[in-house]
C-alpha cells in the first residue's frame, strides 16, 4: 500500500512537527509513503494529480477543508482513495464522514479504515465536497480569507458577527429539480452533508451518500431571534425554527443571484459575474478512507 501526503503549513490548527508524527507512525511499516508540502492556493492539487500518475493507492490531505478539497479534485473517478488529517478551522468533510479531530486517532484510521464511495457536487464545472453558499457566509468566507492574517474559529465569528448586522439580503431565485423558488435570506447553502464544519448542524437531514443535494436558505431576523437558533444550529435542529430556515432536497440547484455575487466552495471564495450558480450531485464520485459505521459526534 502506499500513500502520498499533502500538507498545508498553514493549517489553522497547529499539532506540532505533522512530517515528524508522520515518519515516526509510519517507521517500520513496510509502506511506501511520501511527503510534500504546499506552497501557495491550487498547489495540492498539483501535487495530488501527480500523485495519481505516480500510483499512490492512497492521497491524503493534511489541514483545513481548502486543502482537502483541492487534494480531492483529481482524485474524482479515480481509484486512488482520499485520506484526511482533519487539521483546520472548522474540519467539515471529516465532521461529516466522523473522522476522528484527534490527529494521532485520524492517522491511525489511514491503515485502519477501507476506503467507502461518497457523493460530490459541482458548482458551475468547480467541484465541492462538504459546502457552497451564497449571501453571508460567501461574503464572510472571502473576508476571512483576504483580510485575515490568522487562521482558526475565532477570526472566522468576528467577520461573522461585523457582517450579519449590516446585511442586506438579495433576492434569489433558485429552481430545486425544476421546481421554483424565490427567496431572501441571509444564507443560501448547498450542502452535500450535514455540516459546515466546526460542529454547525445546518442540513440535518443530509446524507453524504445519498445522491443528492440539500438547499437550505435562512432568513434575516432580528439578532435576539437569531442568536436564539445558534443552539438549534449546532444540536441539528434548526427545523424547529420554520419562521427563519427551511430546506429543500434535490439532484440539481440553481440559483440566480444577481450580476455580480461571491460565493464560497468548501470555505474557497469565487466571484461570479452574472451570479448565475449551477449546482449539481455526482452520486459516488470520490472514494475516502473514513469509518464505516458512525463513531459519537465530534
Amino acid at each position: 500500500m502506499s500513500y502520498f501526503f499533502i500538507i498545508n503549513p498553514n493549517a489553522g490548527r497547529k499539532y506540532g512537527d505533522i512530517r515528524e508524527r508522520i515518519e515516526r507512525f509510519f517507521s517500520g511499516r513496510k509502506l511506501r509513503f511520501e511527503i510534500e508540502f504546499t506552497r501557495a492556493r491550487e498547489h495540492a492539487s498539483e501535487l495530488s494529480a501527480r500523485a495519481v500518475l505516480g500510483g499512490f493507492a492512497k492521497v491524503v490531505a493534511a489541514g483545513g477543508d481548502g486543502t482537502i478539497r483541492e487534494t480531492a479534485i483529481p482524485l474524482i473517478g479515480k481509484a486512488a482513495a482520499l485520506g484526511i488529517l482533519p487539521c483546520g478551522s472548522g474540519n467539515g468533510l471529516a465532521r461529516n464522514l466522523y473522522i476522528p479531530l484527534d490527529f494521532d486517532a485520524a492517522l491511525e484510521g489511514l491503515v485502519k479504515w477501507a476506503p467507502r464511495p461518497v457523493d460530490a457536487g459541482l458548482a458551475n464545472g468547480r467541484p465541492f465536497f462538504c459546502a457552497a453558499g451564497v449571501g453571508l457566509d460567501a461574503e464572510v468566507a472571502h473576508d476571512f480569507n483576504s483580510l485575515s492574517s490568522r487562521r482558526g474559529i475565532l477570526p472566522y465569528v468576528w467577520h461573522a458577527a461585523r457582517r450579519v448586522l449590516s446585511y442586506k439580503p438579495s433576492p434569489v431565485t433558485a429552481l430545486v429539480d425544476g421546481r421554483r423558488l424565490e427567496l431572501r435570506a441571509l444564507v443560501n447553502a448547498v450542502l452535500n452533508g450535514v455540516q459546515y464544519g466546526g460542529g454547525a448542524r445546518m442540513a440535518p437531514g443530509a446524507y453524504i451518500d445519498d445522491g443528492f443535494l440539500d438547499l437550505v436558505s435562512v432568513k434575516k431576523a432580528s439578532l435576539l431571534r437569531l442568536l436564539a437558533a445558534v443552539p438549534a444550529l449546532f444540536r441539528g435542529t434548526l427545523d424547529k425554527h420554520p419562521g427563519i430556515y427551511s430546506t429543500y432536497k434535490g439532484k440539481v440547484i440553481e440559483l440566480d443571484c444577481g450580476a455580480g455575487a461571491w460565493y464560497h466552495l468548501d470555505g474557497e471564495d469565487f466571484f461570479s459575474h452574472d451570479g448565475k450558480l449551477k449546482f449539481s450531485a455526482l452520486p459516488g464520485a470520490l472514494k475516502v478512507i473514513a469509518p464505516k459505521q458512525s463513531l459519537p459526534e465530534n
